[in-house]
């Protein structure tokens, strides 16, 4: 199996329904004390779904935590909790499973009552920006399990400040096929190597900053670092 990239119009319903449940869940979260505004990976960008052979649609999103009552921050735990279960509030107005948490988002499965299989999951990666600028996602690490440690910490997206800039850039330049080539190609690299430290943010980011460092910055000493 492999990535491929699905037609918007053909997802657009599965955004739709993503689209009104993160924002009951922004809705719920409000009353607890947090201002978040979710977007679609690559927003800014057209085509950029993308889907495992004849598996579900591969939607993800960025929840952005803007503000924050200082128990969260203090507590990350208590921050994904509190997400989590707002989300699957919100998701009971649809026909989502609750949401799972994973290392690095929270998954959640769509499901038809007419259609036993599943048709499409969504990832929910919860981020916020640091002084620099730069995106951090909260990660769960349950590396340490075995240790009876149960760690949360915000890992930062290197270069992730000038994503947005760099990606209008390009594509005001008619690069842009050269950014979803790439993004695919990075999808499918980390999918072989069965590397889940990667999710599509992170690999969007990637993306659009190697080919703006390959076009915009020939010599210039830029280089793209994974943050793992």
């Amino acid at each position: 199996m492999a990535y491929e990239f699905v037609c918007e119009s053909e997802a657009k319903r599965y955004c739709s329904d993503c689209s009104r449940t993160l924002k009951k869940t922004c809705e719920l979260l409000r009353t607890k004390g947090i201002s978040a505004q979710f977007s679609l990976v690559g927003s800014g960008a057209r085509n950029m779904i993308t889907r495992n052979g004849d598996g579900p649609y591969d939607l993800d999103y960025n929840l952005l935590i803007m503000k924050a009552e200082e128990r969260y921050w203090n507590d990350l735990r208590l921050l994904k909790e509190t997400v989590r279960n707002a989300l699957n509030r919100a998701e009971r107005r649809e026909f989502f499973s609750d949401a799972q948490d994973s290392t690095s988002c929270l998954t959640a499965l769509l499901h038809f009552k007419d259609i036993p299989n599943v048709e499409f999951s969504f990832d929910v990666a919860i981020t916020t920006k640091n002084k620099n600028g730069n995106y951090m996602r909260l990660i769960h690490n349950k590396n340490v399990y075995a240790l009876g440690l149960d760690q949360y910490t915000w890992n930062e997206v290197p270069n992730s400040h000038q994503v947005k800039d760099r990606a209008d850039k390009l594509k005001r330049a008619g690069l842009w096929q050269k950014v979803r080539d790439r993004y695919l190609e990075k999808k499918n690299m980390y999918l072989f190597r069965q590397d889940h430290n990667h999710p599509s943010f992170v690999v969007y980011v990637e993306a659009v900053n190697e080919v703006y460092s390959r076009y915009f910055n020939r010599g210039g000493g830029y280089s793209v670092q994974s943050i793992f």
